[in-house]
């Protein structure tokens, strides 16, 4: 008959089968046959079944194998397991499992309740490639479905290395039942028998622990042979114990089977000695051969196929049936060879219409996607191709003037005087080239002169107001330049140019605009030249009214102070333009223009990518080749050694990070040091939290989106390959998880690290709460610093401030230091001061060298000395509980990743101050590569830890499978990982400066900005010239005729409508 299944009598069938008796000692193999009683009508192949006396429970089939009476493993039963794992799945498995037949023996031996020997399965030590070779055995048979499963077996050795003696019921991962007897390494305490399902990690509950079966009363000891069993019907999964006594089970864990995932699903069955070195499981791994050993088995089930069993058939009555507690069955049931195929689950038909519906809308999705982006490309492509070919600058375009009306911007009266400082992504300056308002999009014929402008524009009202005093908005866009548009003769490209104040309109609506109207041209459109060389020096012809003076609350108190805020001449800083925004391309100059020489912000660009750079390859490290950094973790190659002790602690160290900070802080901070306008700090207030955490949170968001989709699924397989102890992700179990750790980047104080640190890809984001907070210590610090106007007294305050920030543990020292090296620069000038002066600039050069050096040198002075600078400079610092020093505390030692060091803050001001004096640094920082990648640095922070992640744990485990060395899997792993980085880049870094500009930038006009006075959705028309503008003549009732279409639109037409409106209201 086909699968049993599970098929149980009731209190019928014990009554007719009463001649069947259990044995006192089922766990004695040594009882010979003829002390059991069996009912004279079982056929003696019970071909009718089995049946359990204590459950009532009918099986067809049976697996029984005594290995005290055999001289060699049944073939027909039982596979002997050969293989190597290429990895494991676990975050804490850092050995592969193998198995490897000379594991498997039979031996002679004698004890109390077996004889005259059993099979031993012994576990290998772990070799350097962290392999550890156990035994298996699996049976032949692969249709077992429900069923009890009894084992004599012996633990592992105690004290000899965490390993596992297992039995088994597994069809895959998720569906699994087993029972483990687990050694442990502290083998008087911790050894133990464990149950779980599905691969789990299990509680101490489930189990039984060795202290337990130590008790007087069971007459036997933990590491004798005992009987375990198992239990598997389609409603429940229970384990137990023989109790050593009489014929009792002690009965320590039942679940239902659906916990198992083993409802219908037939099997196959293991015992296995094995170990992985988990440390919350098995512990481990032994360092030397470790044994176990199994007596007999005894199985009984049901097949999921065709069996030759005849049980349930009106061939067989219940006294037919064998007992399972009959200790003298030595019988396997035969089988087919269906048995021996693993079960495949039918899939169920799906709706093709569904299917096909679904691939249809993704592909047209897909399909107008690329077509908007190869649109997009083909655009970019022709431009440049016509720009190359006509000598214009990349971007410049000649548009031609339109005749519809411009977008309206406010008036002088109601706009604010707003900050001079920029803002970007990593807060850098810029050249202030004065651009107009983000609205603006005017374009200025020959001169700017206002009778060769078109009407409209001349009907926007525009009062006069000097470049300076314009709303400075456009400077959160990617290319940091307005859409005005010069011609030759004309303002510079980029530049505001002064609006022209009107005398005003001479038609009806001079009284809604307040100006007259200019003449307008007849032409609808007028073709632009490409602008020529930039001059600066150009104004207008046009009378511009004089800007209104800053209202007491607008000024700067060094502006009330000096009292000469009016007369201030513009200050342009050092910086550039394109390296200042993320995301824009530099203009080339026009031909026959001067070369500009590169300005500092280039180079501390390039700085910053370095960084980026070093420390993405840090992670990378940390999670395929972690004995490079982590000294106390093995290598898989001698040269990882070599690596840690001469060039990882330069290139790959941590203190890396503290120059973000202190060049974020110089950047911040320098517009207000230049200027002393407290608008600028306003504006870094208001648009410094939700430029870092707008775009933050949609990446998180974003990764953890793609990790419950499974992207980081084969990173749990990279430990038992890199044994890097490093990578860990989780997703959170619901969404206010999301939000809770979300909101703690915004509010947690440091040094503490956010929660998403655990659970996020890398610990990258703990730098964002001290960015964040410490940015109003920098802000409020550049305040006070420049009202300080005795240079004595100036940096007594720095000291001070640095002295006790470094002593409280807290990171503002770093960020101290940033601001001395602006103050140094933009006050004091120091660069020019030192570098006219070689007797002073070469020492020092060469002294800041030698501490940044010696300061990325401590960690190899650790590695080849022992002792540790940061380990004894941590001492000092107090304990905040108990007020002593660290050092006397339980707590002292080497700082945490989070905690400032101080060799890190050395390094980070030293080499900074290098950067800024060394022309060959600069050189080298400067070039296109670094300036390139710059713009995406933010981008690089927050999304090479997903790269790694899933594209690099993806190959990483396809390529160990594969069976490539070590070296070769990383280096394809590397250059994979990286190509996929640089690849998204340019398609990442948009859409987060689209979230972080845009947004920041609508917030900041929203807080410094009055709202624009309400115009009609006519304006600058009025209803009744719209109206004039699709007059129909077959309207008209005065005109004879079915004339059809549209009249023709002109200046007569709308005049003739103006004039009879005139009469009718005469």
């Amino acid at each position: 008959m086909y699968g049993f299944g599970q098929f149980s009598l009731v209190s019928f069938l014990l009554a007719s089968s009463g001649g069947l008796v259990r044995n006192a000692f089922a766990q004695n193999a040594t009882i010979p046959a003829s002390n059991t009683t069996i009912p004279s009508s079982t056929p003696a192949d019970c071909h009718c079944g089995f049946v359990d006396p204590t459950t009532s429970n009918v099986y067809s089939d049976s697996v029984i194998v005594y290995f005290n009476e055999t001289t060699s493993i049944p073939k027909d039963v039982f596979s002997v397991g050969q293989f190597h794992h290429p990895y494991e799945k676990g975050w804490q498995y850092f050995y592969r499992e193998g198995a490897k037949p000379e594991n498997v023996y039979l031996s002679q031996g004698d004890v109390w309740n077996l004889s005259p020997g059993w099979l031993n399965m012994n576990v290998s030590g772990y070799t350097p490639q962290h392999l550890l070779d156990g035994a298996q055995l699996q049976t032949v048979r692969q249709d077992i479905q429900y069923g009890t499963f009894r084992v004599f077996m012996r633990s592992p050795a105690p004290y000899a290395g965490g390993s596992a003696l297992t039995m088994r019921l597994q069809y895959n991962e998720t569906s699994s039942a087993e029972l483990d007897l687990l050694n442990m390494d502290d083998s008087t305490d911790n050894a133990c028998m464990q149950t779980s399902t599905q691969n789990q990690a299990p509680l101490t509950t489930w189990g039984w622990n060795y202290t337990e079966m130590q008790k007087d009363e069971y007459n036997i000891g933990p590491w004798d042979f005992w009987e375990y069993r198992m239990d598997w019907s389609a409603d429940e999964i229970a384990w137990y114990v023989a109790s050593g006594i009489d014929s009792s089970y002690i009965n320590t864990r039942t679940v239902p089977t659906s916990n198992a995932s083993l409802v219908d699903m037939p099997t196959s069955f293991y015992l296995k000695h094995w170990s992985n070195g988990d440390p919350k499981f098995m512990q481990g791994p032994p360092a030397n051969d470790t044994g176990a050993a199994v007596g007999w088995v005894r199985l009984f089930f049901n097949s999921s196929v065709q069996s030759n069993s005849q049980v349930g058939t009106s061939a067989c009555s219940v006294a037919q049936l064998c007992s399972i507690d009959d200790m003298s069955l030595r019988l396997s049931t035969a089988y087919s060879s269906d048995s021996t195929v693993p079960w495949v689950p039918t899939e169920e038909a799906h709706h093709s219409r569904s299917k096909t519906v679904g691939i249809a809308l993704c592909a047209a999705s897909l399909a107008f996607s690329a077509a908007l982006i190869i649109h997009a490309l083909l655009r970019k492509w022709s431009d440049k191709k016509q720009a190359k070919q006509f000598g214009v600058p990349v971007g410049f375009q000649k548009p031609k003037m339109p005749t519809s009306p411009a977008p309206s911007v406010s008036d002088a009266r109601n706009s604010r005087v707003v900050s001079q400082a920029w803002t970007s992504q990593t807060d850098l300056e810029l050249r202030d080239i004065k651009p107009v308002t983000a609205a603006s999009s005017t374009t200025l014929l020959d001169g700017g002169r206002p009778d060769q402008m078109p009407a409209y524009l001349g009907r926007q009202g525009r009062v006069a107001t000097s470049a300076s005093e314009r709303p400075l908005l456009s400077h959160y866009d990617s290319t940091a330049a307005s859409s005005v548009t010069a011609i030759p003769g004309g303002p510079t490209p980029g530049a505001a140019p002064s609006a022209m104040e009107t005398p005003g309109f001479g038609d009806k609506r001079s009284s809604y605009f307040g100006v007259k109207t200019l003449p307008r041209l007849d032409t609808d459109s007028i073709d632009v030249a490409p602008p020529k060389r930039a001059d600066t020096s150009i104004s207008f012809d046009t009378p511009v009214s004089p800007a209104r003076p800053a209202l007491p609350t607008e000024a700067s108190t060094a502006d009330l102070l000096s009292k000469s805020a009016a007369g201030t001449p513009a200050v342009i800083p050092e910086g550039s333009v394109a390296a200042a925004n993320p995301g824009a391309k530099p203009t080339p100059a026009p031909p026959g223009a001067l070369p500009v020489a590169r300005t500092r912000v280039d180079y501390l660009a390039g700085l910053v990518a370095v960084c980026s750079l070093l420390v993405s390859a840090t992670h990378f490290i940390l999670t395929f080749v972690p004995s490079v950094i982590m000294e106390y973790l093995p290598g898989h190659y001698e040269s990882e050694y070599w690596a840690r002790r001469t060039i990882e602690p330069f290139f790959f160290n941590e203190i890396w990070v503290g120059l973000f900070l202190t060049t974020s802080t110089r950047f911040l901070c320098s517009g207000y040091l230049r200027t002393g306008n407290l608008k600028t700090i306003a504006e870094k207030v208001v648009c410094r939290c939700p430029r870092l955490m707008i775009p933050i949170t949609a990446v998180i968001l974003f990764e953890y989106f793609m990790m419950d989709l499974g992207a980081t699924t084969y990173l749990e397989y990279i430990p038992s390959i890199t044994w890097s102890t490093w990578p860990s992700t989780s997703v959170y179990p619901n969404f206010g998880w999301f939000i809770n750790e979300t909101l703690q980047i915004f509010y947690l104080i440091p040094n503490a690290a956010p929660q998403i640190t655990w659970n996020y890809c890398m610990g990258v984001l703990w730098t964002i709460p001290v960015q964040l907070q410490f940015s109003w210590v920098s802000l409020l610090g550049a305040v006070v610093v420049r009202e300080i106007k005795t240079p004595w007294k100036r940096f007594g305050y720095y000291a001070f401030c640095m002295v006790n920030s470094w002593y409280a543990m807290n990171w503002g020292y770093y960020f101290y230091g940033g601001l001395l090296l602006a103050d140094l620069d933009i006050t004091f000038k120091y660069r020019k001061w030192i570098q006219a002066r070689p007797w002073v600039h070469y020492p020092l050069l060469n002294l800041a060298i030698g501490l940044v050096l010696l300061s990325l040198a401590n960690d190899l002075i650790s590695i080849w000395t022992g002792w540790t600078f940061s380990t004894n400079e941590r001492g000092i610092h107090p304990d905040v509980i108990t007020g002593l020093n660290l050092a006397q505390t339980e707590r002292g030692g080497y700082p945490e990743y989070t905690e400032p060091k101080l060799n890190g803050f050395v390094f980070a001001v030293m080499s900074q101050y290098v950067v800024e004096l060394s022309t060959w640094l600069q050189a080298a920082l400067s070039t296109k590569v670094f300036l390139w990648l710059f713009p995406h640095v933010f981008t690089i922070y927050l999304i090479h830890g997903l790269v790694f992640w899933s594209m690099g744990s993806l190959v990483c485990v396809y390529f160990a499978g594969i069976g490539l060395p070590y070296w070769l899997n990383m280096l394809l792993t590397a250059l994979i990982s990286y190509a996929t980085l640089f690849a998204i880049l340019p398609i990442v870094t948009p859409v987060m400066e689209m979230l972080g500009k845009e947004i920041t930038k609508g917030i900041w006009v929203s807080a410094s900005e009055e709202p624009a006075e309400w115009r009609p959705s006519s304006y600058p028309f009025s209803v009744e010239e719209i109206r004039a503008m699709v007059y129909r003549k077959d309207d008209d009732p005065t005109i004879v005729g079915k004339g059809k279409g549209r009249a023709r639109l002109g200046l007569s037409n709308a005049s003739s409508v103006h004039e009879g409106q005139d009469r009718q209201r005469e």
